[in-house]
């Protein structure tokens, strides 16, 4: 029964051994910080338990992985006593150990170092595409070389071998001088890109281009036998343009000074125009109407007007109604170009412009600026505001400026000056 027991215990202890030897082979034991990688379909071809480097050294290996759209999702396990050798902002790529031996998981230190922290459970890294580029070339020159009789491929490279025998030297030559080539060939490989660009682009636009040339090509043919018959013409066209342009050259020059000067000045009243330009319409509208109210009133070449006194005497004018030209609004039509106002519906206000006057004169209306009064039209009853009113009564009295009677100046001055005036 004892020896029973014992052959009992041996098996179990071997059994277990067994097993203990492949846990420690596969990892059973081992904890891992799990981290994902992204990876291109050559992630699909990596063994399982391959190694994860990282400057050679081995910091863990491959548990799963898992395809997905853009190539493969990798579930890395690092070595917990490990992961401070590997900083988060590491990237990977799939190399195999030789040509064609198996694949790994290489974790690449950005150029320079890194000061990143280390990487933890959880973290995913990217792809290193340089590396993918070297893995999709590899990958695919794989299954060329396994269609490739391995016969054909040794007698191949044993006529290569053959041929570069005796003659590494000049080989080596050979690739210096290549490589000079290529390292001033390289720097202008950019611009040598942009030129064929913009050829192509210039192609394209001869290519658009070249009907209309072909017509204006034929067109001048055209052109060319119509001028031949008309030599003389065109000589005396030659002429007179010769002429003008020393005309114009002489008055350029006697004239450039004024010329410059006229432009500054223009260029002020110009923005003045502009500003005011808005306005326009509503102003020439307004005129337009006022045109049929004045040919009313002047109807039969006889001024038609009922002038009504002022009961009160206004104010006179004192130093603080000094005139200004203040407003800076721009243009302001008001009820332009179709007023309301009529004989029984009179204006009362006037706009408060800022024009020096700030309370009512009494004059009529609220507000009449000094200016209209003095400034701008003269004096009341003085030689400019007669000339003025004489000026705008002749057109309407169909005779001139000089023979409209005083009596025409007395009666509209005040109206112009903000009286009311009533038409009957």
């Amino acid at each position: 029964m004892r020896t029973k027991s014992l052959g009992i215990v041996f098996l179990v202890l071997m059994l277990a051994s067994v097993w203990l030897t492949y846990g420690v082979f596969t990892q059973k034991f081992s904890d891992y910080d799990e981290v994902t990688v992204k990876a291109s379909r050559i992630g699909l071809q990596l063994p399982q338990r391959a190694d994860v480097k990282i400057k050679g050294v081995i910091v863990g290996e491959v548990l799963d992985y898992e395809p997905t759209a853009d190539g493969a999702d990798i579930t890395l396990g690092l070595y917990q006593d490990r992961t401070t050798q590997v900083p988060s902002d590491v990237t990977a790529s799939i190399l195999p150990k030789t040509l064609f031996g198996e694949k790994f998981v290489s974790l690449i230190v950005p150029e320079g170092g890194s000061d990143a922290e280390p990487i933890a459970d959880g973290d995913v890294i990217e792809r290193t595409n340089l590396s993918i580029e070297v893995e999709q070339v590899l990958s695919d020159l794989y299954p060329l070389l396994r269609a490739v009789q391995p016969a054909d491929l040794n007698t191949t490279l044993n006529a290569v071998a053959t041929a570069l025998e005796g003659r590494g030297e000049q080989l080596g030559e050979s690739l210096e001088t290549l490589d000079g080539y290529l390292t001033r060939f390289n720097p202008e490989l950019p611009g040598l890109i942009e030129d064929l660009r913009l050829t192509s682009e210039v192609s394209d636009t001869y290519a658009d281009v070249l009907p209309e040339v072909a017509t204006i090509l034929r067109n001048t043919i055209t052109t060319t036998t119509t001028l031949e018959g008309r030599e003389d013409k065109l000589k005396a066209l030659f002429n007179d343009v010769s002429k003008l342009s020393t005309v114009a050259e002489r008055f350029t020059r006697d004239n450039g000074d004024n010329l410059v000067r006229l432009a500054d000045l223009g260029a002020a009243q110009l923005e003045v125009f502009a500003r005011y330009a808005p306005g326009y319409p509503c102003l020439l509208g307004g005129i337009v109407g006022a045109g049929d109210l004045q040919a009313e009133a002047f109807r039969g070449f006889t001024l038609h007007i009922v002038l009504e006194t002022l009961p009160n005497q206004p104010r006179g004018y004192g130093p603080q109604d000094a005139p200004i030209y203040g407003d800076k609004r721009g243009y302001y039509c008001g009820r332009l170009p179709n007023p309301p106002w009529s004989q029984s519906n009179p204006v009362t206000h006037q706009p408060d412009f800022v024009d020096g006057v700030d309370e009512p004169t009494g004059k009529g209306t609220s507000r009449v600026g000094p200016g209209w009064s003095g400034t701008a039209a003269g004096f009341v009853g003085g030689r400019e505001e007669s000339a003025l009113l004489k000026a705008l009564l002749a057109p309407g009295l169909g005779v001139t400026a000089d023979d409209v009677p005083d009596l025409g100046v007395l009666l509209v001055g005040p109206m112009a000056r903000g009286a009311e005036v009533s038409l009957r």
